[in-house]
């Protein structure tokens, strides 16, 4: 089995205030004793993150902690992107309930007639274009998080990644939330 993370993509923050949302989910894991207070190399790559501290357990689903050495942390990330898995994912329009369908074969992931809803994708990544989609159905525009993917895709300005960990426990994610201001969450695991 191979490296996997989970991501906890907050889909409300707005980008002027990620970096204080970061420093202040950072400063609760730590106080909480979820994360050590020491940035250390335990992120998969040359990035830093917080080793898992003496109650990680009490935070995941099944209670087992997570297992602290090799790539064993957590890792914030304070930029605009596209939080998804290596599946296959499908979108719903929340206006007329259109679905993606999936591409037969070649390396695309949806017909070609539904590209231009991962094109929108790519350029509010990007930065060009706004964090919305047209469904090729109706023909609306709804925000990414109006749009019922399945599994698990955000669009975000902030996410917590949790390196070799088992899922989040429900009650954590909630209480997560409630630092973040009641902010929306969206969370995935992606083996790599």
């Amino acid at each position: 089995m191979g490296d996997a993370y989970v991501w906890v993509a907050d889909v409300d923050a707005r980008p002027e205030e990620a970096a204080m949302l970061a420093g202040r989910v950072m400063d609760w894991l730590e106080e909480r004793g979820v994360v050590r207070g020491e940035l250390t190399n335990c992120l998969l790559g040359d990035e830093l993150g917080r080793a898992p501290g003496p109650h990680a357990a009490r935070v995941v689903t099944g209670g087992e902690a997570p297992p602290g050495t090799g790539a064993c942390g957590v890792g914030m990330e304070i930029e605009r992107r596209v939080y998804t898995g290596a599946d296959v994912w499908t979108a719903t329009c929340p206006v007329c309930g259109a679905r993606t369908e999936p591409a037969d074969s070649g390396p695309d992931m949806w017909t070609r007639e539904w590209a231009p809803l991962v094109d929108d994708l790519y350029a509010w990544f990007g930065g060009t274009g706004p964090a919305a989609g047209a469904c090729v159905r109706c023909g609306e525009r709804s925000g990414f998080p109006a749009w019922a993917i399945d599994p698990p895709v955000a669009v975000a300005h902030l996410g917590l990644v949790l390196w070799n960990w088992p899922r989040p426990a429900k009650r954590f994610l909630a209480e997560l939330s409630v630092v973040l201001g009641g902010h929306r969450l969206v969370t995935a695991r992606t083996t790599v």
